[in-house]
């Protein structure tokens, strides 16, 4: 994805909120990670438990009971969308675990992690994951769960979370076709 695009998701690296310690359970409808909903269940917010993969804080989708995480962000309908995240899980119980995504309620997508074997960066062993979507009107909202229920206090972590537009064909063929007529001017140039 373009680095030039400013990502769609508010706080999409946790870093904006209210937790202490090494974590906070943040309970649904609590508003202490900022942007972000708790729909059901509980989070665990983490600050200093485990290595972030952007930034220090990221989150454990399973809290004290398995938590629903949303976010609304404005779109175009019909616009296709990548949607990026970093995904781990709490090392203090060890085996896969899966990552529920899904775009306005809909069937979700699921990405499964191996299962971390340290708090540290190299034992978090965050893997990077994305997926496309085209919206369906001028708002989507995007949900992260987890069907992980025999791991209730052990999920999938998240961090560094970022939706971004997906440039129209035309719009990369007239980008292009400018940095070429850059260029060619540059080229040019009368030399004194």
């Amino acid at each position: 994805s373009p680095s030039f695009a400013a990502t769609l998701i508010t706080n999409g690296s946790f870093e904006l909120g209210n937790t202490s310690g090494g974590f906070s359970t943040v309970a649904a409808g609590g508003m202490d990670i900022t942007g972000w909903t708790v729909d059901t269940g509980s989070v665990d917010y983490i600050s200093s438990y485990w290595a972030a993969s952007d930034g220090v804080r990221s989150i454990d989708i399973a809290g004290s009971a398995i938590g629903a995480l949303s976010q609304s962000f404005a779109t175009t309908a019909g616009q296709a969308y990548t949607v990026s995240f970093d995904l781990s899980s709490n090392p203090d119980l060890s085996g896969p675990r899966d990552l529920l995504v899904s775009i306005d309620g809909g069937a979700p997508s699921v990405f499964t992690h191996p299962g971390a074997t340290g708090k540290d960066a190299a034992g978090m062993n965050w893997t990077a994951q994305s997926f496309t979507f085209l919206a369906g009107g001028p708002s989507t909202t995007i949900t992260f769960t987890t069907n992980s229920t025999s791991q209730s206090f052990f999920g999938p972590a998240l961090d560094n979370v970022a939706a971004l537009a997906v440039p129209e064909p035309a719009a990369w063929a007239l980008m292009l076709a400018g940095f070429g007529l850059v260029g060619g001017a540059m080229r040019r140039r009368p030399r004194s």
